[in-house]
């Protein structure tokens, strides 16, 4: 088999931002859980099994007849191996050999497992396993996704938005994600743009148990969402703009090291360093206060008074990719780095009253992430995924249930 054009993934970018679900994730890997009871029937139709169905929404409004809709789930429904999901719901193990397997799938010579189902095959529903780590699901409009499997079986390589010869730089595609393992980790999801919008979905979360029912998503046309894109968006930002999707900074080679737009952000951090080296950083959240002051290229500070910690100054790609300096370290620098991460894209680094002030984000004339600023503008409630720590201050399309049993229903709408 030819060679993926970036290195496969034990693992692949799931959002390191869903803060709650990794650590609902990890509590199960380790036996722990949201709680101590045997699993419990949920009401609603979700039985003792822990499955709950998976409903699609055909909304593209003709563009796209349920023949042509694509669905590929991954996940791990044993932790540490990836499965994926046949148009029944039950989970195959991903294996290279399905390359060259009966019905597989051939692109510019090179071959792939099949492991995508249409709508119609599916019949419009699947129910999801009652465990599954890391679960992504991925819809394509009028083609399969082309996803490679290592040779040991052990990881596969998603679409790679930086290679233009990707097998699925011409696809129309989305996805959902999320984590669920019955009786131990409550349901976690969420639509996503952090690394691009190929169409707009929304996820419908019910639990009659609970009484929760959330929507997220998108409900404007795809045409609209483009068109407002191109109005609202600088001409840094522009470029993020082709046919099949607009692509996420953290996603575009021009904002990350040796682009042309690496130093995009550059100056506002240089500005918020220097005025907390002359004045004392102060953020109070959650009944914890961080206090520190910078120097150099570090701001040492305190939590509640302990410490003291360190956390390095950021580049822009830092910034734009959530990683590097604002990734680093222990739990705590790791804490501030995220918050410091958000204020950063939200434009309100030099005021830590503004950072938990959903109005005050995105100030006309400051630099800031247009890609983010905009998606909260076309999101239901304003809630967007637009880069990797979106979730501070519950910013974020994230929709967690509040116990470990199964929900009634998830219903992904697929837009055009």
């Amino acid at each position: 088999m030819t060679a993926p054009a970036r290195p496969l993934l034990a693992y692949p970018p799931l959002r390191r931002t869903r803060l709650l679900i990794a650590l609902l994730a990890a509590l199960a890997l380790l036996g722990l859980g949201t709680s101590g009871a045997p699993p419990a029937r949920a009401a609603g139709g979700a039985g003792t099994s822990g499955t709950f169905p998976i409903v699609f929404q055909n909304n593209t409004k003709g563009a796209y007849a349920d023949t042509r809709i694509y669905v590929t789930v991954l996940g791990q429904v044993t932790p540490g191996q990836w499965s994926y999901m046949r148009s029944d719901g039950t989970m195959t193990h991903i294996n290279h050999l399905d390359a060259t397997a009966p019905g597989h799938l051939t692109k510019k010579g090179v071959n792939y497992p099949n492991m995508s189902f249409t709508l119609a095959q599916a019949g419009g529903r699947v129910p999801s396993p009652a465990s599954i780590r890391g679960g992504r699901i991925y819809i394509s409009l009028g083609s399969p996704l082309y996803l490679p499997v290592s040779p040991d079986d052990q990881g596969w390589g998603g679409p790679d938005l930086r290679n233009p010869a990707d097998p699925n730089s011409d696809v129309y595609y989305d996805w959902y994600e999320y984590t669920y393992v019955q009786g131990q980790v409550a349901f976690g999801g969420n639509t996503t743009q952090v690394d691009q919008f190929g169409f707009p979905m929304t996820s419908r979360l019910q639990q009659a148990s609970s009484g929760h029912d959330s929507t997220r998503g998108i409900t404007l046309g795809r045409a609209q969402v483009m068109d407002r894109y191109a109005a609202a968006a600088g001409p840094d930002f522009k470029p993020l703009q082709n046919q099949y999707r607009i692509v996420a900074p953290r996603s575009a080679g021009g904002f990350l090291e040796g682009g042309s737009q690496q130093a995009y952000l550059q100056a506002a951090i240089d500005q918020a360093w220097s005025y907390y080296t002359s004045h004392q950083f102060t953020l109070t959240r959650f009944g914890e206060t961080f206090t520190g002051r910078a120097s150099g290229d570090t701001l040492t500070f305190t939590k509640n008074g302990a410490g003291p910690f360190v956390l390095r100054k950021p580049t822009s790609p830092d910034v734009m990719a959530c990683a590097g300096a604002l990734a680093s370290g222990g739990d705590v620098e790791k804490q501030l780095g995220a918050e410091f991460c958000a204020a950063l894209n939200r434009g309100v680094a030099l005021n830590t009253a503004n950072w938990y002030a959903p109005a005050a984000y995105y100030p006309a004339g400051t630099p800031k992430n247009d890609y983010a600023a905009f998606f909260h503008t076309v999101g239901l409630g304003q809630r967007a995924y637009g880069f990797p720590y979106d979730d501070i201050n519950d910013q974020s399309s994230v929709q967690i249930l509040s116990n470990a049993n199964p929900p009634t229903a998830l219903t992904l709408g697929i837009g055009w």
